[in-house]
């Protein structure tokens, strides 16, 4: 047996994963609150007459949008495995109750899902 097929048969450290998990919740929500953040009182967003007043702010605040709403689920996995550490369920499958692969939970910590659940 391979090193690498030996270390992902081996315990999952969950201390070492909910410690992870929780720094991870952490980035998560303050990069979320900086999105969130209203935009400073005067820096009036708008487009200008001329192409290019206003437009860079614009799409920037629009980019910045874009990338909240992609945070939010990730934001929301990590929440899900940290309640599913404290439940005792941690690396069974959210949607078949099949157990997750040890690979899979090694290599996405947050994963709630087995690999044939959250492809489909």
């Amino acid at each position: 047996m391979s090193r690498r097929a030996a270390d992902s048969d081996a315990p999952i450290d969950l201390e070492a994963v909910e410690q992870e998990l929780r720094a991870r919740e952490a980035e998560l929500s303050q990069r979320l609150e900086r999105f969130a953040a209203a935009p400073e009182r005067g820096s009036g967003l708008g487009f200008g007459k001329r192409v290019g007043d206003g437009t860079i702010e614009a799409v920037s605040r629009m980019t910045d949008a874009g990338v909240g709403e992609a945070l939010e689920p990730a934001e929301a996995r990590v929440k899900r495995a940290l309640v599913k550490l404290e439940e005792g369920t941690y690396g069974v499958c959210d949607s078949c109750g099949e157990a997750i692969p040890t690979a899979r939970l090694r290599f996405a910590p947050a994963s709630v899902t087995c690999v044939s659940c959250a492809r489909g």
